[in-house]
C-alpha cells in the first residue's frame, strides 16, 4: 500500500503489455508509412547532398584547368611575340650592317625599312635604333627623329653596361614619339664586326596587343591576367589593370604567395586573395615561369566565377530536394489520415444531412426533390403553404401533380402551378443536380425529361447502382407578374402621351402658322402704305405687329422642328453648300440687330473655306440659332467672331465665339436641352424658348457631327460645330453619296 503524504504513483506496465503496445505501435500503419516516409527523404537528401558536394570539387577542378589554360595561352602568345621580336632585331642588324646608309642618322632608306618592318609586326609600336652617342639614328615613327639624348633610357644603359648580344626586355615606358602611350622595350645590342659597341636596337611593344588573342575571345572575362618580368615588374595586367595606378598591382614582388609559388616551382596552381583592385577576392592563381625569356606569367579566376555554374546547380537540386521532401511528407502525411478521415467524413455527412434539411426547412422558396421518373421525395414547409398540401400526401406524387409543364421546355422558366383547391399562378422553375458522395461531379447527369443547369447542388459523383435526385426551387412570381403588367402599362401610357404631345405640336403649329403668315404680310403691306400715308405713331404699331408676328412664327418654327426631331420624322434633304456664303446669308439676318445693340461681328470666312454635303436650311438653321444666341447674349460694346476651318482628320469645325455674360458651370449640363435657360425666373432678362440649341444640336447628330461648348462666365462663349469628312465636298461623287450618314 502506498506510504503516507507520498505521491500516488502509476502501476508499472508488465513486460508483456509493453511489448504488446511497442508491436502493437511498430505495427500499426501509421508508423510504418511515417517511417518509410523518412528513410526516403533521408536517402534523397543524402544523395543529393553528395552529388553537391562532388560537383563542387569537380567545378574547382575546372578552374583550376581553366587559369592554367589561360597562363598557357599568354605565355604561348608572349613566346611568339619575344622570338619574332628577336629575329626582327637580329635581321636589322644585317641589314644595318649591310646598308651603307646604316650608320648615316635619320636615312631615308633605312626608316622607310624600319617602317615596313613595324607595319608587318602587329605587336609593334615603333623601331628605334640609337647610336652609342645615345642619340637616335632611325626610327620608324613618322614624326621627326628625336634630337634629345636617349642615355637616360634604362634599355640604353643596360645594354651599354651588358656584354652579352641577347635580348633583354625591360619595365614599360612612356613613348616620347607618341604621348600617353605606354610601350614595353625589347632592347639587343649593336656590334660591330670587330665587337665594339655601335648601338642598340630598340622595339617598341604594344602591350595591349600582347593581350589580343585573350581579349579576341573573351577568354579572360571573368578573370585576369598578369605578365611580369623575372625582377617582379609588372608589364601587362588584363583586364584589372587598366587602372594600374589606383587599384592595380605594381610588383608581382608585392604578392607573397606568388613569389613563393615561383621560388618553389616554374610552373604551380594555387589559391589566395589578389592583392590590387580586387583585392580580398578569393581566387584559383596559376603561376608559369616563360623558359628562355625574362618573363613570368599568373593567371587568376575568382572562387566565385569557377562556382557559379555550381550554385545554381546546388540551387536547383536543393529545391528539388526540398520539394521532394515536402511531397514526401505530404504524401506520408496524407496517407496516415486515410482512415481517421474515413470516419470524420461518414460522421459529417450525417450531420450534412440533418443541417441540408434544417436549410431545406428554413427557405422561403419552394423546395422539392424528385428522382428520374418524376416521383416526389421531399417536400419543404414553403411548398406546402404554396401549395396547401401536406408533404405527407406529396411523396411518391408525380411533379406534374405541382406543375404540369415541368418536363418540357427549357430550366429557369415561368410556367404555371396549381394549388391544391385548382387555382392557377404562375412560378419560376428550376432544377439542380443533386449528388450524394465526395468525388466532383460528373459532366453528363441530368436525363432529358429535366435539362441540365449551371446551378448544381452536386458534391459527389454517383455509381452506376445510385438513385439520381433532382432538386426543384419553385418561386410564386404572381406579385411579379403584376408589377411587370404595370409597368408595360406605365410605358404604353407614357409613349401614347407623347405621341399625343408630338401629334398636337405639329398640327397646333400647322393650324398657327397661317394666320401668322397673313398677320406679317398685312403688316408689310401697311407698312409699305400701299393703301394709304399713315403717321409715326400708326408705323410704330405696325412694326411692332410685324416683329411681334415673327417672333412668335419662329417659336412656332422652333416647336413643329423640335416635334419633328423627338418623333424621328425629320427627314434631311441634303445638296453641296459653300460654307462661307451659307454664314453671310446668316449674318445678313442678325447684322441689323448686333448694330443697333452696340455689338462688332468679325466674319473670317471670307472665303471659300469647303463646300459641305449638308441640308441647307438645317445647316442655315443651326448657324443663325448659334449667332443670334451670341447677339442676345453680348452687351454692348462686345463682339463676335465667326471662323471655319478643315480639320487634321478631314472633317469641318465652324466655330461663333462672343465676349457675352458666359454660361454658368452648373448649367452646363443642361445646356441642349430643350425648354431650358440658365434664367427661369418670370422677369428674366433674355426671351426666348430655350429650344435653339436642342434643335441646333438636334440638326448636327442627323449630319453624324458634333456641337461642343466651351465658355468662362463674365468673360465669353464659344460654340463649336463639327462635321465628319464625309461631308467634305472633296471626294468623287460616289464616295459623298455612299459616305455622308442618313438622316
Amino acid at each position: 500500500m502506498p506510504v503516507p503524504g507520498s505521491a500516488s504513483l502509476p502501476p508499472p506496465r508488465s513486460a508483456a503489455g509493453l511489448a504488446r503496445a511497442v508491436h502493437g505501435r511498430l505495427g500499426s500503419v501509421r508508423f510504418l508509412m511515417t517511417a518509410s516516409g523518412i528513410v526516403f527523404i533521408l536517402v534523397v537528401n543524402a544523395l543529393i547532398g553528395y552529388g553537391i558536394v562532388q560537383g563542387r570539387r569537380e567545378a574547382l577542378d575546372a578552374g583550376e584547368r581553366a587559369t592554367r589554360d589561360l597562363a598557357r595561352m599568354l605565355e604561348s602568345q608572349t613566346l611568339r611575340t619575344a622570338f619574332a621580336v628577336d629575329q626582327l632585331l637580329r635581321e636589322l642588324s644585317f641589314a644595318l650592317d649591310a646598308l651603307p646608309d646604316g650608320a648615316r642618322r635619320d636615312s631615308i632608306a633605312v626608316h622607310d625599312h624600319l617602317r615596313q618592318r613595324r607595319d608587318s609586326f602587329a605587336e609593334l609600336a615603333d623601331l628605334v635604333v640609337v647610336g652609342a652617342d645615345g642619340f637616335a639614328l632611325h626610327h620608324s615613327a613618322d614624326e621627326p627623329l628625336p634630337t634629345v639624348s636617349l642615355s637616360d633610357r634604362a634599355y640604353f644603359s643596360r645594354m651599354l653596361d651588358s656584354r652579352g648580344p641577347g635580348l633583354s626586355v625591360g619595365a614599360a615606358i612612356s613613348s616620347r614619339v607618341r604621348a600617353g602611350t605606354q610601350v614595353i622595350p625589347f632592347s639587343r645590342r649593336w656590334l660591330d664586326r670587330d665587337g665594339t659597341f655601335r648601338g642598340v636596337f630598340v622595339a617598341m611593344v604594344d602591350p595591349t596587343r600582347l593581350a589580343a588573342t585573350l581579349e579576341s575571345r573573351n577568354i579572360d572575362s571573368k578573370g585576369s591576367v598578369i605578365l611580369a618580368l623575372e625582377d617582379g615588374t609588372v608589364l601587362l595586367d588584363r583586364p584589372q589593370g587598366h587602372d594600374r595606378g589606383r587599384n592595380g598591382l605594381d610588383r608581382l614582388t608585392d604578392w607573397p604567395a606568388a613569389r613563393s609559388a615561383l621560388a618553389e616551382h616554374d610552373e604551380a596552381t594555387i589559391r589566395d586573395t589578389v592583392p590590387g583592385q580586387g583585392a580580398g577576392i578569393d581566387s584559383l592563381v596559376s603561376v608559369r615561369r616563360v623558359q628562355g625569356y625574362p618573363f613570368v606569367i599568373v593567371a587568376t579566376l575568382p572562387v566565385a566565377a569557377a562556382l557559379a555554374e555550381w550554385r545554381r546547380d546546388t540551387a536547383a537540386w536543393t529545391a528539388i530536394g526540398t520539394v521532394m521532401t515536402i511531397a514526401i511528407a505530404l504524401l506520408t502525411a496524407f496517407v496516415v489520415r486515410q482512415h481517421a478521415r474515413r470516419e470524420e467524413d461518414q460522421a459529417r455527412l450525417a450531420r450534412a444531412s440533418r443541417r441540408i434539411r434544417g436549410i431545406l426547412e428554413s427557405m422561403l422558396d419552394a423546395v422539392v426533390t424528385f428522382d428520374t421518373a418524376g416521383r416526389i421525395v421531399t417536400f419543404n414547409r414553403a411548398a406546402e403553404m404554396m401549395f396547401g398540401v401536406p408533404e405527407r400526401e406529396m411523396i411518391g406524387q408525380p411533379i406534374e401533380a405541382l406543375i404540369p409543364d415541368a418536363r418540357g421546355g427549357a430550366n429557369d422558366r415561368d410556367l404555371t402551378a396549381l394549388r391544391r383547391d385548382g387555382r392557377a399562378f404562375p412560378v419560376g422553375f428550376t432544377v439542380s443536380d443533386l449528388r450524394l458522395g465526395g468525388g466532383p461531379c460528373a459532366a453528363a447527369s441530368y436525363p432529358a425529361a429535366y435539362p441540365a443547369t449551371a446551378h448544381s447542388a452536386a458534391v459527389g459523383t454517383l455509381r452506376p447502382d445510385e438513385p439520381r435526385i433532382y432538386v426543384g426551387v419553385i418561386r410564386d412570381m404572381t406579385r411579379r407578374k403584376q408589377q411587370e403588367a404595370e409597368l408595360i402599362a406605365s410605358k404604353t401610357q407614357a409613349e401614347l402621351a407623347n405621341r399625343s404631345k408630338s401629334e398636337f405640336l405639329a398640327n397646333m403649329s400647322h393650324e398657327l402658322r397661317t394666320p401668322l403668315n397673313a398677320i406679317i404680310g398685312f403688316a408689310e403691306v401697311l407698312d409699305s402704305e400701299f393703301f394709304g400715308t399713315i403717321n409715326e405713331r400708326q408705323k410704330s404699331c405696325i412694326s411692332d405687329i410685324n416683329d411681334s408676328g415673327r417672333h412668335l412664327l419662329d417659336i412656332v418654327n422652333a416647336v413643329l422642328d423640335m416635334s419633328k426631331l423627338e418623333s424621328g420624322q425629320f427627314e434631311l434633304c441634303e445638296e453641296a453648300v459653300e460654307a462661307h456664303e451659307a454664314v453671310g446669308q446668316c449674318l445678313m439676318m442678325v447684322r441689323d440687330r448686333a448694330a443697333a445693340g452696340g455689338i462688332v461681328i468679325h466674319n473670317e470666312v471670307t472665303a471659300s473655306v469647303a463646300t459641305l454635303w449638308v441640308d441647307r436650311r438645317a445647316f442655315k438653321q443651326v448657324i443663325l440659332n448659334l449667332l443670334s444666341n451670341a447677339v442676345k447674349f453680348t452687351p454692348g460694346g462686345g463682339s463676335i467672331t465667326i471662323t471655319a476651318r478643315p480639320e487634321e482628320d478631314g472633317g469641318f469645325a465652324l466655330s461663333v465665339a462672343d465676349t457675352g455674360i458666359g454660361i454658368p458651370p452648373d448649367f452646363m449640363t443642361d445646356l441642349f436641352q430643350p425648354f431650358r435657360q440658365a434664367e427661369n425666373a418670370a422677369n428674366r432678362r433674355y426671351e426666348g424658348t430655350g429650344l435653339g440649341l436642342s434643335i441646333s444640336k438636334n440638326f448636327v447628330d442627323l449630319h453624324g457631327g458634333t456641337l461642343s461648348c466651351r465658355s468662362t462666365p463674365g468673360a465669353g462663349t464659344t460654340m463649336t460645330v463639327r462635321l465628319p469628312a464625309a461631308r467634305m465636298v472633296n471626294r468623287p461623287a460616289m464616295d459623298i453619296h455612299t459616305a455622308a450618314p442618313a438622316a
